[in-house]
């Protein structure tokens, strides 16, 4: 299985312009991503598709490869489609497509390559992606700390910024329910990784899909997949990947890289 991962990138974030480019531990924000990709096992391209030349400069100015795409594509996984289709008519071809969120500086290696398995294992799955353990409840009470539920055949039942699955006996759900959540219970909370795979057919028809309401109730892309009835597998990992939304996300990210032996 022949396996490309995008890197969508784009320089004019609404809360963090530039933030591509952010130095996060020494480095720039888009070549943690980058080389975390590399490093995972059954990646066999990486590329960032990206609207802007500063970014584009900075990725081949680090080694990397960038692809432009057209600055009016609606969301990253336009971009990453854009990508595909411009490899593609270059004479490529690819089994399947990683959708890697070029703001998540310490995705892990292992959690791209697990979800690369994923789909290796499971040809004829068209969707995958990743969630980990919460480690603390508070965690769970964070609407950007996305969550899933996950039936027992490793497939997405549902997304949601709000904690799901609900507790049925706690009086109010806040994190005052704490003395009801059992350890066992909190196993059950699987907060979901910026990642994305899918067969290339499954990318295209995606993108032909119009914004579902729940996705935009949410504002999760995933659950477009889900409403029309596209099963999502989702691969489990124990490493944590943090998403840097705003500026003050950065310490958070570099601290988990510093924790991990990849940044002082």
């Amino acid at each position: 299985m022949r396996t490309l991962a995008v890197l969508p990138s784009r320089f004019q974030a609404s809360r963090f312009p530039g933030k591509p480019l952010a130095p996060i531990a020494g480095k720039p924000m888009i070549q943690w991503v980058y080389e975390a990709a590399r490093r995972a096992e059954g990646v066999h391209r990486v590329v960032v598709a990206t609207d802007d030349d500063r970014i584009a400069a900075c990725v081949t100015g680090f080694g990397g490869e960038a692809v432009m795409t057209d600055p009016a594509l609606p969301s990253g996984t336009d971009r990453a489609a854009a990508a595909l289709e411009a490899l593609v008519e270059r004479g490529e071809s690819f089994d399947c497509v990683l959708n890697i969120q070029g703001d998540e500086p310490a995705m892990h290696p292992e959690t791209v390559a697990a979800v690369v398995a994923l789909m290796r294992d499971q040809p004829d799955l068209p969707m995958g992606t990743a969630a980990c353990p919460f480690a603390q409840v508070d965690e769970l009470f964070n609407p950007n700390a996305v969550k899933v539920v996950v039936s027992d055949l490793h497939r997405a039942l549902y997304f949601s910024r709000s904690p799901i699955p609900y507790l049925r006996n706690s009086t109010v759900f806040e994190p005052d329910f704490r003395p009801w959540l059992k350890p066992e219970q909190l196993a059950f909370f699987q907060r979901h990784l910026g990642i994305y795979a899918y067969r290339p057919e499954a990318l295209r028809a995606f993108t032909q899909l119009p914004p579902h309401p729940l996705e935009q109730f949410e504002m999760l892309e995933q659950l477009r997949a889900l409403a029309s009835g596209m099963p999502i597998g989702v691969a489990h990992t124990p490493f944590l990947s943090l998403g840097v939304d705003v500026p003050a996300d950065v310490a958070a990210a570099e601290a988990l890289l510093r924790e991990r032996g990849l940044a002082v």
